[in-house]
């Protein structure tokens, strides 16, 4: 594998759409929505604009075990709050550094405007290595 492979715009990876839910939702709809779109993470919008990020993660560490009930609890409560996103035309090397450094799995993808066109998954970018390994492009 060169450079080159990792110097692709994020968009070459074709990722899913951004899942979003406005911030005073419950964490149940954002269960609930997560679980209908088969999704691991939903982006929170304030105004359309990104200000936050729950993921399966989250669930688990701030939600389960910590008695709070999911129809009362606000995202804008549990929610990770300003979370680093990218563009859909940066990098995958970029991505790549900022997931490692942050220690994510999902980074979302907004427009100039911060509201969200797509997230990026680690997951993305292993299928992406992958398949140009199999075809031999790497």
């Amino acid at each position: 594998m060169d450079g080159r492979t990792l110097r692709i715009a994020i968009n070459k990876l074709k990722p899913k759409a951004a899942l979003c839910i406005d911030h005073n939702k419950s964490v149940k709809e954002a269960i609930f929505l997560m679980k209908k779109e088969n999704q691991t993470c939903v982006c929170i919008v304030e105004h359309e604009k990104l200000v936050g990020i729950l993921t399966e993660r989250d669930v688990l560490t701030k939600i389960v075990g910590h008695k709070r009930d999911i129809i009362k609890t606000k995202l804008s409560e549990v929610m990770t709050l300003n979370p680093e996103y990218l563009l859909i035309d940066d990098e995958v090397a970029f991505a790549l550094n900022r997931m490692h450094v942050g220690g994510f799995r999902h980074i979302p993808l907004v427009n100039d405007e911060g509201i969200p066109e797509g997230i990026l998954s680690v997951q993305n970018i292993a299928e992406y290595l992958v398949k140009n390994l199999e075809t031999g492009k790497i």
